[in-house]
């Protein structure tokens, strides 16, 4: 219950809407099949069978009471419209609302938590994860539906024949109670259904990020071969569960309509019931066989879609305990110097990036920090840049500490370029402006210029030239000039250029080189790589070696 409760409460005005449409249906159902005693018994010369509580509907009209279960029907038809729609519009806020809280707080995490989680996991629980849970939502309104109309109906049984409606509501709970093992059985699948939904994202993000290897080594039937045994588990799951569901549907109905024979062969053999009285109870005991089975059925499909809630609600706190601290204190300002003193870090399994590195990097200059793969230079950038908060050490700029709460605020003032360019689909302009949204013309002009990227206004479109999915109708040195031109237009006051040009050729690692060298007074630039023009124009150079400092000083360029 606490957990229909929270799932619910992520939609409470859909919730009572969905719930007093569920109400009415079902009133209007009992009522339906209530008239039809005294319908039956003014067709009947003898209507003494009639109950007391319908007595005064004795004397009614013939046509009056037609019209009244006519509109009764009419009634039922608005409201099943209505409870519909609120259902599915139940269904849409749950998965936004858990999907704004999801995606809100992914986005609010420290960067090394969600670096830790990957992007795969993130994208299964931004997408398949929250879509079953609004199945969960949809399946509560099922049931409340159809628990309703049982309700409804037991109600009415109790106007008509009470010993008899409370033996089969007895049954009923009985037959409920008994398939308890297989809903626990149906929440298993359910869970082993969400591990093999987060398999397929896995390898299907992996296979089609490497297509490009995949190709040029051709793996294609390995990829194949290797995304198919992750469908095959998720199948597998979803026919055990479907059969173990079909089963217990099925033995539902049996058994209710085996009691429901008896109890009709009994009230005609021994108790002699009226006609009258026998046939709306037999409309309700038929009508509330298959409603039964479907609420047993709509409850064991909330147990097996129960688990994507709980993982989705999990993930979401687990990101929300990861949560940076933000508070309102301003950045400081980077006029002179940006150090980090006495530095150090490790990763998540312990193996440590950087140890105790104490270093200066001067204002409105070029550095680079150099050194073989893993000592540390991204790590380092990610600590000055502000994405990651140090173990141990601090980082200052201008002498002043940079405090935990001020480490969003100083991101703003950091621009960075990474060796695989990000572009998002759209224009060009499309493309600059995400990083300044209120630049001008002038102004893109002028970053395109600084960035060597005056190729842009020569294309047919100019600025508008849609990029498609990742800028790919570009050259890989293309799409880094216009990277850095968007980094420029945001007046960064430090430019990390995260290994920027070590897949570009020389040309255009010349051309990048030319553009940096251009800052030169105006940005602070920090430069992450092993070798190329960039890295030789820096006018400092620095040297990482297992997460330390290089024993020899630090150089300058002329």
């Amino acid at each position: 219950m606490n957990r229909v409760r929270a799932l619910l409460g992520l939609a409470p005005g859909a919730s009572l809407r969905m719930a007093a449409f569920s109400l009415a249906g079902a009133a209007t159902e009992g009522l339906g099949l209530v008239l039809l005693v005294p319908l039956l018994t003014r067709m009947e010369a003898d209507s003494g069978g009639l109950p007391p509580v319908l007595a005064p509907l004795r004397d009614w009209p013939l046509g009056a009471l037609l019209a009244l279960f006519a509109v009764l029907v009419a009634v039922r038809a608005g409201v099943e419209l209505g409870r519909a729609l609120a259902a599915q519009a139940l269904r849409a806020a749950v998965v936004d609302r858990l999907r704004r809280e999801a995606l809100a707080a992914v986005l609010a995490s420290e960067w090394r938590h969600l670096a830790q989680l990957g992007t795969a996991k993130l994208r299964a629980l931004l997408i398949t994860t929250v879509a079953r849970a609004g199945e969960a939502a949809l399946l509560v309104t099922d049931m409340a539906r159809t628990g309703a109309g049982l309700l409804a109906l037991a109600l009415a049984g109790l106007l008509l024949a009470p010993f008899a409606t409370l033996g089969g509501a007895l049954l009923g709970l009985v037959l409920l109670a008994a398939h308890g093992s297989l809903r626990r059985e149906a929440r298993r699948l359910g869970r082993e259904s969400s591990g093999a939904f987060r398999a397929i994202h896995a390898a299907l993000g992996e296979t089609l990020g490497a297509l490009r290897l995949v190709k040029s080594h051709g793996r294609e039937a390995e990829e194949l071969a290797r995304s198919e045994a992750a469908f095959v588990r998720m199948r597998r799951a979803e026919r055990a569960y479907v059969a173990k569901a079909v089963l217990a549907r099925g033995i539902t109905q049996i058994l209710a309509a085996a009691a429901l024979a008896l109890a009709l062969w009994l009230a005609l053999t021994r108790f002699a019931m009226p006609l009258a009285l026998l046939l709306p109870l037999a409309a309700l005991a038929v009508r509330a066989v298959p409603m039964l089975a479907s609420f047993q059925q709509a409850l064991q499909d909330y147990h097996h879609a129960a688990p994507a809630l709980d993982e989705a609600r999990a993930l979401i706190a687990e990101n929300a305990a990861a949560r940076e601290p933000v508070s309102e204190t301003a950045a400081p300002v980077l006029r002179q110097a940006i150090a980090v003193r006495n530095v150090s870090l490790s990763h998540a399994e312990g193996r440590p990036a950087l140890r105790g590195v104490t270093l200066t990097i001067p204002a409105l200059t070029s550095t680079a920090v150099t050194g073989p793969s893993g000592a540390g230079k991204s790590t380092l950038a990610d600590i000055l840049g502000g994405l990651l908060a140090p173990d141990a050490g601090e980082v200052l700029v201008d002498g002043a500490v940079l405090e935990p709460g001020a480490r969003a605020a100083w991101r703003r003032r950091v621009a960075y370029v990474h060796q695989q360019p990000v572009l998002f689909s759209g224009s060009i302009r499309d493309n600059l402006l995400w990083a300044a949204p209120g630049a001008d013309e002038a102004a893109i002009a002028s970053a395109l210029e600084r960035a060597e990227a005056g190729f842009v206004l020569a294309l047919p479109q100019g600025l508008d030239t849609d990029l498609g999915e990742g800028g790919q109708a570009l050259s890989g040195g293309e799409r880094q000039r216009i990277a850095l031109a968007r980094a420029l237009l945001a007046e960064p006051e430090l430019l990390i250029l995260d290994e920027a040009t070590s897949a570009l050729d020389p040309a255009a690692d010349d051309a990048i080189a030319r553009a940096v060298a251009q800052l030169e007074g105006r940005c602070t630039v920090l430069v992450i790589g092993h070798r190329g023009a960039l890295t030789a124009a820096a006018r400092h150079r620095v040297a990482l070696a297992a997460g330390r400092l290089n024993d020899k000083p630090a150089q300058s360029s002329p």
